[in-house]
């Protein structure tokens, strides 16, 4: 799969986000990420990143923050090229 077709569970980073109590703000100031990113990875958008591969980085660092594998959130994370 080509990274610039990622495909991943939007909707459970911002569910584990929430139950954990942080805001976009909180997640983009520990990921050193503008809140406008933040929002664009839960809302499944390209913007505000320069690249697809910039994105995948950014949501695989989300994850970890969060506490969840990179399994749940990107289901067929190893075939991405």
């Amino acid at each position: 799969m080509a990274v610039e077709k990622l495909e991943y569970n939007f909707g459970l980073l911002k569910q584990k986000r929430i139950e954990r109590g942080l805001s976009p703000l909180d997640i983009a100031n520990e990921l050193c990420l503008a809140e406008r990113q933040i929002l664009s990875i839960e809302e499944n958008k390209l913007q505000h990143f320069p690249s697809a591969s910039l994105k995948l980085v950014c949501v695989r660092k989300y994850a970890k923050a969060v506490g969840l594998p990179i399994s749940e959130v990107i289901p067929h994370s190893e075939e991405i090229s």
